[in-house]
């Protein structure tokens, strides 16, 4: 069986919104933290610059597994916005607005929208990269708070309090049934072949980004499911095809990248 060396740390705040990128008039948020904001968060720590981040951390050097430390609670912040004048960037005085042949000038006024948000969000990051300077110098880090830039949740002003747990052995596991403590990422494949009907209290999301390529895209996962009051995923397997790994304290885990295919949007 396949075994590595992972880091537990665990990120919580007042608040997070990881914006789900296809909505519109109402700015909704996943339930975790996606893969491609936990590799932000360790950028900041390591202060890996943005436009680096996606090659320090592909896809196939790091494997990565989040589980959420209480209930996922959401709500709605009504966030007043103002329309900016493109090259001043302060709030325009006038919108010129054009009806056929008549010109009209307008004051626009501020408009809400609402602003999904989870409250008090506290998650588990189990990380593995396959660079050893790059583990050594996170622990270092990690254990002394010490960041290069300050880690937040999703967006700049929710700044996350990140602390240290240790370090642990993930053995890898094939079985046909397992209490999954993680997010449970799901390709198209094995979408098919799992069986959620003992499972309580889950949540289900599409299309959480995984992965940034270098022209600024992001590879999808097909499906995730995570658990609401935080218990564990009751999951049956109708092959056990889909690799579980196994920590210290007998918790078992799935990482983002232990999957053939991911859906490219």
């Amino acid at each position: 069986m396949n075994q590595m060396p992972v880091y537990l740390f665990t990120v919580r705040g007042q608040f997070a919104h990881w914006r789900k990128w296809f909505t519109t008039t109402s700015a909704l948020t996943y339930s975790f933290p996606p893969r491609t904001a936990v590799i932000g968060i360790v950028g900041a720590i390591l202060g890996v610059p943005r436009e680096e981040v996606a090659e320090r951390f592909r896809i196939s050097d790091t494997r990565i597994a989040v589980c959420p430390l209480k209930r996922i609670e959401k709500d709605n912040f009504p966030q007043k916005w103002r329309f900016l004048d493109s090259d001043s960037k302060r709030p325009k005085r006038q919108v010129r607005i054009e009806i056929g042949n008549l010109e009209l000038m307008t004051f626009p006024d501020p408009f809400q929208m609402q602003l999904e948000v989870i409250r008090r969000p506290y998650y588990r990051i189990i990380f593995w990269h396959r660079d050893e300077e790059l583990m050594k110098t996170l622990r270092e880090r990690l254990q002394q708070k010490r960041w290069v830039y300050p880690p937040y949740l999703g967006i700049m002003g929710f700044l996350a309090d990140v602390e240290w747990e240790g370090e642990a052995i993930a053995e890898e596991m094939r079985v046909d049934r397992a209490e999954i403590a993680s997010v449970l990422p799901l390709d198209e494949e094995t979408a098919r072949i799992v069986d959620l009907s003992e499972a309580e209290a889950f949540l289900r999301e599409e299309r959480v980004p995984n992965e940034v390529l270098p022209n600024r895209t992001f590879r999808h996962l097909y499906l995730a499911y995570v658990s609401r009051e935080r218990k564990p995923l009751s999951v049956r397997f109708q092959t056990a095809s889909l690799p579980i790994f196994r920590l210290r304290d007998e918790s078992k885990v799935a990482f983002f990248e232990n999957l053939k295919g991911i859906s490219a949007i």
